[in-house]
């Protein structure tokens, strides 16, 4: 007769036989997986381990630079974790599509039939209707077919309906101004052109109620999605970047908004997909209450050129980048407390606070999933090697800002007059200074306006001739080069920096980032502004002399290229040393130099004016 050990040592195999048994991996299909929101609900789900969402979320603490740069590597990797879920799913377009590394399968089929056979096996199934109307019949359909064939499910099935928030649009609320919560979801009512939604979103709810323990079904209401790429709001980030004077706003713009980063989305289905949870209807939305005027604003403020129109609502259908549906969500007015995400989910949040919290972080994401990375080029060499012929050339080329330094003076001026002049309109009008909105920093930059425009008035009062001090010419640069126009196309700068005291002035970091960085080898640099590209033109005195002897009068005229001007400037560029040169700053700033040296014009074939 076996004693009690002997029970408990064969309780312990068994156990460890059972542990050794591989579980089988958790399959999810998501239709529809080049779409906006497919494409990174499948990459973040590849990238996930079933069940994550069950474990606490740590809250976040302050990270070194080096994991902050791991962490942004983590949000664009494609490739998926060996134990996370196996994706599958459709595509809409296949002409020109590459299956990328986390999608495991793409989905073809001949009949609905046919794919019923495949989604059988399926542990988990998300249907977006939001980006696509005609999805809608195929979502029904699938479900049903599973709910008619329930009895010969051999493991349960959990399906997922993506739908919008603008099954609520009608809705009139119980008070002004109070949002709504998910628990009012029975008596929603849908916008006209979301009516078919509305009718799914019952029908999924109801087919769920057939088995609960094989087919469980869940609705998630999507607030406007954004981040990435952009979807809803591509076309305001779009004209931003392209430097639009203004950008418009449809309508008086104060409606409310409901959003949701689509990273966020994805976390909220990731714990629908994760855990059998009693309520079978969530909306999605992060916790801001920002309005189309404010959304716009931001956007406009940090990525185009700060300015925003009022346009009638009706204009928004002239705009080619805006679909019927994107143009009856942009107006929609609702908001929403969204209690049981919030309480019920384990969710870490990406932009908890919404768009214009956390804006720069998105303009970077749109950046870079645009490939929308800035060209900057600095040129530097001595007088009459080319400069700026080679940088106009390359400006016209590569559609970059052209900067030479006479230039940036005077259009900065004039730009900060008209900052300064608007400011005083605002202060007579008080109704329109409130409702604009301005962000804190605008104060500041008009104080910075006011004093650079006395220091160029006072230095205009002095001499006519006279050379702006190095602290005003740095300040007049560094707004230049965070402008829009550089900070969204790029630059370059032409025959500036040229000594090393400038060159660390203007693209050297600020005192907080040096104290950072003080036992690094390399300079702190401000990284917004600092060129990529260093170019260092080099030519000997006799070759630079005959360039200027060979140049035309009328081309010399009015130049620093006279004779006297040109061995004076020559003069100074040669006392220059290997320490106080401004290549230096930039090979300490792992940025060295291209240096094209001797008879340039082997090179380049076109005459050198500066």
């Amino acid at each position: 007769m076996a004693d009690d050990s002997d029970e408990e040592q064969v309780g312990e195999e068994q156990l460890k036989e059972e542990e050794a048994v591989p579980q089988k991996p958790k399959k999810i299909f998501i239709n529809h997986l080049d779409s906006y929101h497919g494409k990174h609900i499948a990459r973040i789900f590849a990238r996930a381990k079933p069940g994550a969402t069950g474990e606490a979320v740590e809250e976040e603490e302050a990270v070194e630079e080096e994991q902050a740069e791991e962490k942004q590597k983590k949000l664009y990797d494609e490739h998926p974790i060996d134990d996370g879920w196996k994706v599958s799913g459709t595509i809409k377009n296949s002409q020109g599509y590459k299956r990328p590394p986390f999608v495991q399968e793409i989905i073809q089929y001949k009949d609905r039939n046919q794919l019923a056979d495949y989604l059988k096996e399926m542990n988990v199934i998300i249907y977006d209707i939001t980006q696509d109307p005609e999805q809608i019949d195929e979502a029904v359909w699938t479900c049903q077919k599973l709910e008619s064939i329930i009895n010969e499910l051999d493991h349960p099935i959990t399906f997922i309906l993506l739908s919008t928030i603008m099954t609520w649009a009608k809705t009139q609320p119980n008070e002004d101004e109070v949002p709504f919560s998910e628990d009012e979801f029975r008596r929603r009512r849908a916008h006209p052109n979301f009516k078919e939604h509305h009718s799914a979103e019952k029908l999924i709810t109801k087919l769920g109620l057939t088995n609960k323990k094989k087919l469980i079904t869940y609705v998630a209401a999507t607030g406007l999605t954004y981040g990435m790429e952009e979807n809803v709001f591509h076309y305001m980030f779009k004209s931003a970047w392209h430097n639009a004077p203004e950008l418009q706003v449809f309508g008086k713009g104060g409606n409310f908004l409901p959003t949701i980063h689509v990273i966020d989305l994805a976390a909220v289905l990731q714990n629908l997909a994760d855990r059998q949870l009693k309520t079978r209807y969530v909306v999605a939305a992060d916790t801001s209450k920002d309005t189309l005027i404010r959304i716009t604003r931001k956007v406009s403020q940090t990525l185009g050129m700060g300015k925003v129109k009022i346009v009638d609502q009706e204009d928004a259908m002239l705009n080619r980048d805006i679909s019927q549906a994107d143009y009856d969500m942009l107006l929609a007015n609702m908001q929403f407390e969204p209690i049981f995400i919030r309480e019920q989910m384990n969710i870490k949040w990406h932009c908890e606070n919404g768009i214009t919290e956390n804006i720069q972080k998105i303009v970077d994401e749109y950046r870079i999933q645009r490939k929308l990375t800035p060209i900057k080029i600095c040129i530097l060499g001595p007088p009459a090697s080319g400069k700026t012929t080679i940088s106009k050339q390359l400006a016209q080329e590569y559609k970059l800002h052209h900067l030479q330094i006479k230039d940036v003076i005077e259009d900065t001026k004039n730009e900060l007059e008209q900052l300064v002049k608007r400011d005083g309109e605002s202060e007579q009008n008080e109704e329109e200074a409130d409702d604009q909105d301005v962000d804190e920093t605008l104060a500041e930059r008009i104080e910075e306006a006011r004093n650079i425009l006395e220091k160029l008035e006072e230095v205009r009062r002095d001499s006519k001739d006279a050379r702006l001090d190095d602290d005003i010419l740095t300040q007049i640069l560094k707004i230049k080069l965070m402008s829009p126009p550089c900070q969204n196309q790029g630059y370059i700068l032409d025959g500036y920096p040229k000594t090393l005291d400038q060159a660390q002035s203007l693209f050297g970091a600020s005192g907080e980032e040096e104290e950072e960085d003080a036992e690094d080898k390399k300079p702190p640099v401000n990284e917004r502004i600092i060129p990529e590209h260093v170019i260092i033109l080099d030519a000997s005195n006799e070759y630079l002399r005959q360039r200027i002897m060979h140049l035309p009068e009328k081309v010399v005229a009015g130049t620093h290229n006279t004779e006297l001007e040109f061995k004076r400037r020559l003069k100074i560029y040669n006392e220059l040393g290997d320490d106080t040169h401004p290549a230096k700053f930039f090979e300490d700033a792992d940025r060295p130099g291209e240096t094209i040296s001797k008879n340039i014009n082997q090179y380049f074939n076109f005459s050198i004016d500066n």
